[in-house]
């Protein structure tokens, strides 16, 4: 029974917390595009606003409507008939009222547009719309891609620097207990026993920060994976594990990023718009229809079938075109003309803006390429260097000051191994983003 309750238990845990694994950049990218929420959220937004299709291709079609008014006219108009018509004696006036008190009146009333250019227009400019919501969804997805791709690395770096900080403090743990044994035989100063566990005491400083880090970067990494913090994410790839290219050769990437994409997408839009604006001068033509009954009545009895009902039925053509506007259109025009200046101006910027940060990219991975193998080589010497100066400190070859700047230069070489390595994976993935790999 203790089995059926504990393995309960278990699932009930695991279905509540979560447990994603990640085991390469490529897999975490795909994991942010597909469940991202600002990504989820554009999607969404995008279904929504394809409605928008239906609501430009329905102005072009016909409409019909059913309306019907209720009126009590409290005041009719009254007008005074002279005496000698109407059987009204000489010399006197009568006044008669016209109209009735209440009217009711239903019908029906049917437009259909026979030339609008301007409502043509529309349906263009609805699809160029759609198409830049599709343009910075795109561009939305290259920066979480971008974002994603510096946390991961962020997180394969911080945990690496965890590691070395872990051996460095072992060795900053021994050299500590060689010092306390030495002042205990009186062979050493209080002064540099307390300068070794002040490195010690920062070692371990370290340590924390750097798990402070990874934690961070971990949780930062969650938001862009659509994770809750309960959830559980495990990286199985090390910054080590990913060989690093051999070369300096960068594939060619593609001509157009999605921000200019969209740049572009907005000039369009503009070219759109001043069409439109210009069309406003065309003539519309419409035809249209309404059929009506109407009831006059002293007294509010519609219903009854004895009273009489009066049908009004109109077909026709209507033309409109402008001829004056107080001047409305002409500043619509400009004002449309100047805005594809601003958004040609635009566009201009951010080819050239780009431009320039694909070569800082392309530049920083070239650099960080040709010196990931020194820096290899130089972390490694130092690493040797601190084991043998350690030794050589065990044994009385080594004073304290000697260890110590050989301890400084092997964290140095630790640091900038790491993170040049780091540069090297967090460009060379951005660069296959926007290669669209």
């Amino acid at each position: 029974m203790n089995r059926y309750v504990f393995t309960g238990i278990l699932l009930t845990s695991l279905s509540i917390h979560a447990q994603t694994v990640v085991s390469s950049v490529q897999e975490v990218l795909t994991l942010a595009r597909r469940n991202n929420p600002e990504l989820v959220n554009a999607r969404l937004n995008r279904t929504a606003q394809d409605q928008q299709r239906n609501i430009a291709r329905a102005g072009l079609l016909p409409s019909a409507r059913f309306y019907t008014n209720f009126d009590y006219n409290y005041a009719l108009p009254v007008q005074l008939i002279p005496g000698g018509i109407l059987g009204i004696p000489p010399g006197e006036t009568r006044a008669i009222r016209f109209g009735l008190p209440f009217f009711l009146t239903a019908g029906v009333e049917v437009n259909a547009p026979l030339l609008n250019r301007p409502l043509r227009a529309d349906r263009g400019i609805t699809e160029q719309n759609l198409r830049i919501i599709d343009d910075q969804t795109l561009v939305l997805q290259d920066d979480i891609s971008t974002q994603t791709a510096r946390v991961y690395h962020a997180m394969l770096l911080t945990r690496s620097a965890i590691d070395i900080t872990r051996r460095n403090l072992s060795a900053a743990d021994t050299l500590a207990q060689i010092a306390r044994q030495r002042l205990d035989k009186g062979l050493i100063e209080p002064l540099e026993y307390n300068r070794i566990r002040a490195v010690q005491l920062t070692t371990a400083d370290v340590l924390y920060q750097n798990e402070l880090q990874y934690v961070r970067n971990q949780n930062q990494l969650k938001l862009l994976l659509g994770l809750a913090p309960a959830d559980s994410l495990s990286l199985t790839e090390t910054l080590d594990a990913r060989p690093a290219p051999a070369s300096t050769d960068v594939p060619a990437l593609r001509p157009e990023r999605p921000q200019i994409v969209l740049r572009q997408s907005q000039v369009d839009l503009s070219k759109l718009q001043l069409n439109r604006e210009r069309l406003l001068r065309w003539p519309t033509l419409s035809a249209y229809g309404r059929y009506t009954q109407q009831a006059q009545r002293d007294a509010v009895n519609f219903l009854n079938p004895n009273e009489r009902w009066f049908t009004i039925g109109v077909a026709g053509l209507q033309f409109n075109y402008p001829i004056y506007s107080g001047g409305l259109r002409t500043s619509s025009i400009n004002r449309a003309r100047l805005q594809l200046k601003l958004a040609e101006a635009q566009l201009a910027y951010e080819q050239n803006r780009q431009q320039t940060d694909t070569d800082d990219v392309r530049n920083s991975y070239n650099q960080a390429v040709r010196s990931l193998e020194l820096n290899r080589q130089n972390y490694e010497l130092s690493n040797q260097n601190v084991q043998i100066a350690l030794v050589k400190y065990r044994s009385g070859l080594f004073a304290y000051d000697q260890y110590l700047n050989v301890f400084n230069e092997a964290l140095t070489a630790q640091n900038r191994f790491l993170s040049n390595l780091s540069n090297v994976f967090i460009n060379q993935t951005i660069l296959q983003i926007r290669n669209g790999e």
